[in-house]
């Protein structure tokens, strides 16, 4: 069989580069904190003191002091290390996919939004497609689950991250003009299944699968239509053509 998507996971790419201008971005406003410090603890001890050296040099370690306080602060780095993490381990779990004729994309971006798909998959059909959004929860004692009409992790509602999960499948549906199946992947989460299938949940014409059900859940998609890899080919164009690549 025909491996198809031969190139090297782009997986998490987006993620890991938000979470280094994060870091980048902390650092200076670090050193800027730092020296608003001691410059204005200086004009006031300098003032205050006949010792210039002195004055200054007690300004100078507050304004480090303070520095290195405020580099200590989360920047929203770490979640976002986090996620692309996650993402790539996706990525390796969807990975035989590609054996199986499948067509696997991953970190593309969505044009006039902020928003990115993390991995697009098309079936050996070319019939539809599979957009599966990874999820970093794995808090300690929150579950995934559907209760009461919301979907929820642990006290937190999730509904309005699943609507734009739906939201960016659409955009994949309707640049491909094909019907697309949204999945969101839990990476190491509790999902509680609500279908009597635990780490399994299906609501309307989505579904939110723990990541170890991940693979085996798009295998054992439409068995009846068999492979058509100039089908996978025209389709897999359009995604190229219409979702770069994510920066």
């Amino acid at each position: 069989m025909t491996i198809i998507n031969t190139k090297r996971s782009n997986a998490g790419r987006s993620a890991h580069n938000r979470a280094r201008a994060l870091r980048v971005d902390h650092v200076k406003k670090s050193a800027k904190v730092g020296a608003y410090s001691a410059a204005a603890l200086g004009v006031g001890t300098y003032a205050a003191s006949s010792n210039a050296v002195g004055s200054l040099a007690a300004s100078l370690a507050a304004g480090v002091a303070t520095a290195v306080w405020w580099s200590r602060k989360p920047s929203g780095a770490a979640s976002w290390t986090q996620g692309a993490a996650a993402e790539e381990r996706t990525a390796a779990t969807l990975a035989p996919l590609v054996k199986l004729g499948w067509w696997v994309g991953h970190d593309r971006s969505i044009p006039r939004s902020r928003a990115n798909l993390d991995h697009v998959a098309i079936h050996p059909s070319g019939r539809f497609l599979v957009y599966v959004d990874t999820k970093a929860w794995h808090a300690r004692g929150a579950a995934i689950r559907w209760e009461d009409g919301a979907l929820m992790y642990g006290p937190w509602d999730k509904t309005k991250a699943m609507r734009t999960v739906k939201w960016e499948a659409r955009r994949l549906s309707e640049e491909t003009g094909l019907p697309v199946v949204p999945v969101i992947a839990v990476d190491g989460g509790q999902v509680v299944g609500n279908t009597g299938n635990p780490g399994f949940i299906s609501v309307d014409d989505m579904y939110v699968v723990s990541s170890k059900l991940l693979f085996h859940t798009m295998a054992l998609m439409d068995k009846v239509n068999g492979p058509d890899k100039r089908a996978v080919d025209r389709v897999a164009k359009k995604i190229d053509s219409a979702f770069p690549p994510a920066k």
